[in-house]
């Protein structure tokens, strides 16, 4: 066995003594980065994931620090379901604006003065199912997609010399998106700043008509506003998460920028310009 010495550590697994610097033991290929990480385990409480968010784009060198050694996937969670609720709603207010009408639910005998009835109105229903049940539908959806596109991310960017392990990845990225949920907030006013529809009654509704209108309505002048203000965002989304991903990663500047902006890019043009969840 290798004697230690101030410059080496110990490998948990075999027990040799390795360079402080090897993140990897060469002797039985144990993760030792990753065995560091998983000892220092952070699991902050929502008032930490909010403050770490406000250091993090205040002082993005030294915090990105921080979530390198304290990784956690509590901020990205927050992030998404805030964005999922916005952008839920979001869509509510394309239904309002689009015009539809709904008639209400009666409950009991209307007809009868002196019968109990209630009426319920169904725009109403409609709008706390967008509240409550359809932002938690749109939240699993993304999740999936962010845990599947930040391996991929992870994985590009360990091809261009990162070293930042997938879940150091996935909080860099977690809290550099907090710019998009933003976004999605402003955009429920930018839609209700939109032009005005008369579809009618859902049942009645033609959907070649809504459809026209959804696209007069994205084409509209507050929707190119939010879709270039998403933009501007997303470019803030790709400099912070870079300066995260060159300190945590120890990748060049240039490596850094690629990896974030190329798969952001994709996304951006799939999403926000051909419209398939934007």
């Amino acid at each position: 066995m290798s004697s230690m010495s101030e410059n080496t550590q110990k490998c948990p697994s075999c027990t040799e003594s390795v360079p402080l610097e090897y993140s990897v033991c060469p002797f039985c290929g144990f993760g030792l980065l990753e065995y560091e990480l998983k000892k220092f385990a952070f699991r902050p409480s929502l008032k930490e994931v909010f403050i770490r968010l406000f250091f993090f784009f205040r002082r993005p060198f030294k915090t990105s620090e921080e979530l390198g050694v304290a990784t956690e996937t509590k901020g990205a969670n927050i992030i998404l379901l805030l964005f999922s609720l916005f952008l839920s709603l979001r869509f509510y207010f394309v239904m309002v604006k689009a015009g539809i009408t709904y008639s209400a639910l009666i409950i009991g005998n209307a007809t009868d003065p002196e019968a109990w009835s209630m009426e319920i109105s169904l725009n109403l229903i409609f709008f706390f199912v967008s509240l409550l049940l359809i932002p938690f539908v749109i939240w699993i959806m993304y999740k999936l997609l962010f845990s599947i596109g930040t391996w991929i991310m992870a994985k590009f960017a360990a091809m261009l010399g990162s070293e930042a392990t997938t879940k150091q990845y996935r909080t860099i990225i977690g809290y550099s998106i907090a710019p998009i949920a933003v976004g999605e907030f402003l955009g429920m006013f930018f839609t209700l700043m939109g032009p005005s529809g008369n579809v009618g009654a859902p049942e009645a509704a033609d959907f070649a008509t809504f459809r026209i209108f959804v696209e007069n309505l994205y084409n509209s002048a507050p929707m190119l506003v939010f879709k270039i203000l998403m933009i501007i965002l997303w470019v803030v989304v790709i400099i912070y998460s870079s300066i995260a991903l060159r300190i945590v990663g120890k990748m060049a500047w240039v490596n850094a920028f690629a990896s974030i902006t190329i798969p952001v890019a994709l996304f951006v043009y799939f999403f926000y310009f051909i419209g398939l969840f934007g």
